[in-house]
């Protein structure tokens, strides 16, 4: 995987939540664990898009009936 730029951000967060998401990744700093659970959020969103796509194309069913097309 390509390595790119990061830049500092300052959020406010729950350090007990912070932690626990670290725990739950693995990673191995509070930072890669925001920058993993970022990256696996937008991949599923993009994930769910494209299966919706399929759906509304006629090319997909969606047998457990969670693909609602109103749900973004």
């Amino acid at each position: 995987m390509a390595r790119t730029a990061l830049k500092r951000q300052n959020f406010m967060v729950e350090p007990d939540k912070v932690r626990q998401l670290r725990r739950k990744l693995g990673a191995r700093s509070d930072s890669e664990a925001v920058r993993l659970a970022i990256e696996r959020q937008l991949a599923a969103k993009e994930a769910l898009a494209a299966l919706r796509r399929l759906r509304d194309r006629g090319t997909l069913e969606d047998v457990f009936g969670r693909l609602r097309s109103d749900r973004k």
